[in-house]
Order: structure tokens, then sequence, then C-alpha cells
């Protein structure tokens, strides 16, 4: 049950789009005229990060509307050598070397399209339900459709996670703090704006992988997902109420492709896409559950002072006087400003649970701890709902398997099976919080670059006599192993 099942394996499609079509997979698309489409239409989706994104969520949400007659083929890590992959992507995209892409908002400023950056405005969407409000606004249509002139259509945004200020020396509280500071920033144009403007030297570094990179930084900034998934190094500090911004991620097609399809077809696409709000909620659940899971490991927060949060907003003046001399982009923070100070404008803080409260260390009492297996074929594994890319020889998704929970560390490992896997050599592991009946696994094992960020989950557990059960919860699939839910599994050991 490898890593690579957070996301079933895919393969780069770039057929023109008049010889997309390929026979026996149903129907559900309509054509101009409104009628039938057979056939199976597949569109493949770059996507730049390998973990936690919606890009499955919208393929799931069109194979639905399609009834199976459309299928998106992600293809994940895009350009996994290149710092500035996101921007690069849509280049790619516009090009025609995929169909679709997705990618964090402020990747379009360095190719030229500024319509998204009222979202990366300094410190303004700085809480998921201000996050969320905006994108259950009109304000992302406004942004999808100014890319109508750069060979793009625009079909969605999601919401992402917070961004806070993370230090490996002293820790970044107030702007003094930033001054000839190493700070590692994504590449973003207003990040670069705003670490200057605080005096800071922002550095784009390659992907963070476990610490590897992060030598000779004063800090970078970080999700609380991904400082559990492997940025906690000894020494560093998260201020928690600091939120630079959230990470939202776009989704967009290629005109020409675009173009192509019927009007059921674009109908599908854009039913999908607008349904990809509704999951913002995995995100607050997901910081809880990494909070939960540094402050059992007595990872240090810390919390800035009214002063030194005046002084952030002092500096990111000159950022906003550039970002308002664009008048679109002026009504559009202007329209924010409104939803948080009717909101009550105050940030949303990372915050170490309560003991006894969940996600604390109290909250895994209930689960049993112990050595548990599990058998199953490639057909009930392809029933439970896992993609052909899952099922492909040597995958090791398939088979028996053992899974040991324990002090909050888990351990699951393949013991046989398929045929072209090596049993005993598959082996994923990390930590993994419990919240009620709700169970996040973060993976710590440095099987390959982006192993490190992945998180399964939540799912719900329930245990009973020896026995352990998974289900995924309603918004999960395609965020962990499918090879969890198929079966129950049965206790071996304590």
């Amino acid at each position: 049950m490898s890593g690579n099942l957070v996301r079933a394996k895919t393969w780069i499609c770039v057929t023109a789009i008049s010889l997309l079509a390929a026979a026996g997979c149903g129907t559900g698309s309509l054509d101009k005229a409104g009628n039938p489409v057979s056939g199976l239409v597949i569109l493949t989706l770059a996507d730049g990060d390998t973990n936690f994104t919606a890009a499955q969520v919208f393929a799931d949400d069109v194979h639905a509307q399609s009834h199976g007659a459309l299928k998106i083929r992600i293809e994940d890590s895009w350009r996994p050598n290149d710092r500035y992959y996101q921007s690069d992507l849509i280049k790619d995209v516009r090009a025609g070397r995929a169909q679709l892409g997705m990618t964090v908002s402020w990747a379009f400023d360095r190719v030229g399209i500024g319509n998204f950056r009222a979202l990366q405005a300094p410190f303004l969407i700085d809480s998921y339900p201000l996050e969320q409000k905006v994108m259950s606004s009109d304000i992302p249509a406004k942004m999808l459709a100014g890319l109508q002139h750069s060979g793009l259509v625009g079909l969605g945004i999601a919401p992402g996670s917070l961004q806070r200020p993370l230090s490996y020396s002293a820790p970044l509280l107030g702007a003094s703090s930033y001054q000839g500071a190493r700070v590692g920033i994504s590449p973003s144009d207003i990040s670069d704006s705003l670490f200057r403007a605080l005096g800071a030297s922002p550095v784009v570094p390659e992907r963070y992988h476990a610490g590897d990179i992060l030598t000779g930084l004063a800090g970078i900034e970080a999700t609380a997902t991904g400082i559990s998934a492997g940025l906690d190094t000894p020494g560093a500090t998260l201020t928690s109420n600091v939120v630079f911004g959230p990470r939202p991620q776009v989704l967009f097609m290629n005109r020409h492709t675009f173009e192509g399809l019927t009007a059921g077809q674009r109908r599908e696409l854009a039913r999908a896409a607008a349904a990809m709000d509704r999951d913002s909620g995995i995100w607050q659940r997901s910081d809880a559950a990494a909070m939960g899971d540094l402050c059992r490991r007595q990872f240090t927060v810390v919390t800035a002072s009214n002063a030194d949060l005046a002084g952030l907003l002092a500096a990111a003046r000159p950022i906003y006087q550039r970002l308002e001399s664009d008048p679109q982009t002026e009504a559009l923070i202007s329209q924010i400003t409104s939803m948080r100070t009717a909101m009550g404008g105050a940030s949303q803080s990372a915050t170490c649970p309560q003991a006894g409260t969940a996600g604390s260390s109290g909250a895994t009492a209930n689960l049993p701890e112990g050595t548990w297996q599990v058998t199953y074929t490639e057909p009930e594994l392809a029933a439970a709902g896992e993609g052909p890319g899952g099922l492909d020889p040597g995958e090791g998704n398939w088979g028996s398997f053992t899974l040991t929970l324990g002090n909050s560390q888990w351990v699951l490992r393949l013991t046989g099976g398929d045929p072209a896997a090596a049993p005993n050599n598959l082996v994923d592991s990390g930590t993994y919080v419990v919240t009620g009946d709700k169970i996040n696994f973060y993976r710590h094992d440095h099987d390959y670059p982006s192993s490190d960020t992945e998180v399964w989950g939540p799912y719900i557990w329930s245990a009973y006599r020896g026995t352990l059960t998974f289900k995924r919860d309603g918004w999960t699939a395609g965020w962990g192993p499918v090879g969890l839910v198929v079966k129950p599994w049965q206790q071996i050991g304590t």
C-alpha cells in the first residue's frame, strides 16, 4: 500500500481533443445538439502539488456528472525539479502540453496575469471562515473572467491552507525580527515584496523536503500541516496569530481544448468546478489535527503582540498601494476588507488544544494500540474505489498488510500479494492524530521527496472485539489509501 495511493498513479495524455474518444466506456455527455455522446473522453490535469489539493475532488465530480463518459487524468508532481513549477505549469497548459491545470493563485503573477492578486494581499484573508466567505461570493467569478484573453479558461478557485511564519532561529514576531533574515518564500511577487519591505532577504528554495534544504534560512512561510509533516526541525518556532494569507488553488483549462468540447461536457466541467469550495473545512480540520500532533511533540508556539501586528501591517502599506493602483484589485480588496470587518476582523490563531479536548494526547486513549492485519485481492480493491492507476502491477496496493499503531506512531507494511511488488520492502510510517472518531495519518518516512508532506485522512475509525474498521470521511476520497477501507483489520498483536 504505497504512498502513491494518496493519488492514483497517472500518465500524461496530450492527444488532440479530436482524438480523445475511446470506445466502450459509457455515456453521459451531450453534443451541441443535446444528443448523447458515447465513448470516453480523457483530459489530463497538470497538478504541481502532491497532496491535499482539490484536483481529485474535481476529477471525481466530473466522472459523476458525466456518468463516466468524461475522465480527468491527474498528472501530479508536475515539473518536479523546477522551483518555479507553479507558474511554468500555467505556460504548459497554455501551450497545450496538458489540457487542464491546477496551481496556486500567486503563480499567475509570474506569467503576467494579475487577476488573483487580491487573494494574496498581506494579512488580509487571515481565517478559514473569511476564506470560505470569499470563495462563496462573486469574487472568484470576477477573477476567473479575466483569463479570457490569456489563452486560458478559468473554471474555479478552491480554498487553501493558511500560511504563517515558521522560524529556525529567533522567533519571527514583529517587523524588526525580520531585519536581515533569510526567509524561504513561495515564488510569489507579493511575498517577495512583503519580505523585502520587512527588511528580510527572501529566498525561493527548492521544494521543501524533511528540512534538508532549510540550512541557512532564518524562517519560512509554512502551513501547520506542512510543519507537522516534516518542517518541524529542532528549535523551530511557529508564530500562531500571524497569517500571511491562504494558498488558494486555481483550476483552469487550455482555451482551444475547451472550445473543442461539447456543450454538455463544458457544463459537466463547470458544475464540478463550482463544487470545489464545498470542502474548505478540510483545511481547518487539518490544521487542528496537525497542531495536536505538534503540541504532543512539545513544539514551540509563540504569539505576536498587538504592537507586533501593527508593525507588520504598517510595513505592508506600500504593497497595498501598489496593488490598489489597479482598479479591479482595489475593488476586490475593498470587498474582502468589508467581509473581514463584518466578521470581527481578528486573525485565526493556530494554537495547542486544551488538555482533555479533541486533538490533545488524551484524544487517542480509546483507539486500541497494537498490530493489525488485512488481506484483500485486486478485484476487491477496485470494487472499493481504487482507480486504474492504483491497480498497476508493482504499486503494492493489494495483497496482505500489517498496520502497527502505538504512541501516536504508525507503520504500514506490505507482507505479500502483488507479485510485482517486493513484500516487506514497501513500508510507510509516520505519526497519527485522533480527534474523536477521526484519524489523520502523517507520513515521515522519507520514501520520496513529497512523501513527508502527505497527510492521509481523516478517516472515521471504529473498533470492536479485535476488529478495527476505517471509513473515508465524506471529502476524503483521493487523500489517502483506498486499501485502508477495503476490509476490517484484525488484531494480531498488542
